[in-house]
């Protein structure tokens, strides 16, 4: 197995939200400091939340003023680290409402499809935000082209549930609400898309997601498919074809698609061990096992 570097990262995983533009138009930049930008972005961060709060009634965050608690010692407030491009980022997400659905199916993970809808702002300063864009109605996300920050935040909060009628446009409730800001360096980066370098504010609401989404039908969920364990599935390649374990069909490359090396039938090939030279191997991994059950 290894880890494609970089560049194919960004390239297969290119960036949807708000704007879809060419390979040229989000090209980055050579020669920047991305290491310096992040300690630019998490001051500008961490002025910006120790001047507003959060008003729950306007559902929005505001100067801070007395007798109000700032956003910095707000208990709601998550913060949150994640490397990326080997940088240490930091990250934060506001908990208004955890969700609570009636149908309980834990929280989504970080490759898992979503349905949200949100409202995108930029900090200006440490007192002001400019309104980039709203995603009024819910919109299914893949979380496969999307900026790298996008996905983490999501673990935090729950689906709805669905009030929907045929024919009506989607109506759900009692679901995720809060935002997350993401620095620079998780977004857009030193692209040229006109949210470069820029810190990005999301409010959101999660509607509901595909719980154990599986993006290339082989019975794993996709999640599972994170074969060296820190989390990022977007990163694991075990026969080396350049396509990540969790789009891949045929992970070990032996001509057996995956789904079809479950030697006990119970459609789960991660428990499937034939090798008693590799007895934790499994067999969906192994090139040496080649048989189609």
């Amino acid at each position: 197995m290894i880890k494609l570097k970089h560049f194919l990262y960004a390239f297969i995983f290119g960036i949807i939200m708000y704007s879809c533009g060419d390979s040229d138009e989000n090209q980055i930049v050579d020669n920047f400091d991305h290491v310096q930008q992040a300690k630019i972005d998490n001051d500008s961060i961490l002025k910006f939340l120790k001047n507003n709060y959060f008003d729950d009634t306007l559902d929005s965050i505001v100067p801070l003023k007395s007798g109000k608690t700032a956003l910095s010692e707000d208990d709601r407030l998550l913060t949150k680290k994640v490397n990326e491009f080997d940088i240490d980022y930091t990250y934060y997400v506001f908990v208004k409402h955890e969700g609570a659905p009636d149908v309980d199916k834990g929280f989504p993970t970080v490759i898992d499809s979503i349905l949200p809808v949100y409202r995108l702002r930029t900090l200006t300063n440490a007192m002001e935000v400019k309104k980039e864009q709203d995603l009024i109605f819910p919109s299914w996300f893949n979380q496969l082209n999307v900026i790298p920050g996008w996905r983490y935040p999501w673990v935090h909060f729950k689906g709805g549930n669905n009030l929907s009628t045929v024919g009506e446009p989607l109506k759900y409730e009692d679901g995720g609400k809060g935002f997350f800001i993401l620095p620079s360096g998780l977004s857009y980066r030193n692209s040229s898309n006109a949210l470069a370098n820029k810190i990005l504010l999301y409010y959101i609401e999660l509607y509901d997601f595909v719980d154990g989404t599986d993006h290339d039908g082989d019975n794993i969920p996709s999640i599972k498919e994170d074969i060296d364990g820190d989390g990022k599935p977007w990163n694991d390649d075990t026969d080396n074809d350049t396509r990540f374990n969790f789009l891949d069909d045929d992970d070990d490359g032996d001509r057996i698609l995956t789904k079809d090396e479950d030697a006990n039938g119970n459609n789960d090939p991660t428990d499937d061990k034939s090798d008693p030279n590799q007895p934790d191997l499994p067999d969906y991994l192994n090139r040496i096992i080649r048989v189609k059950y």
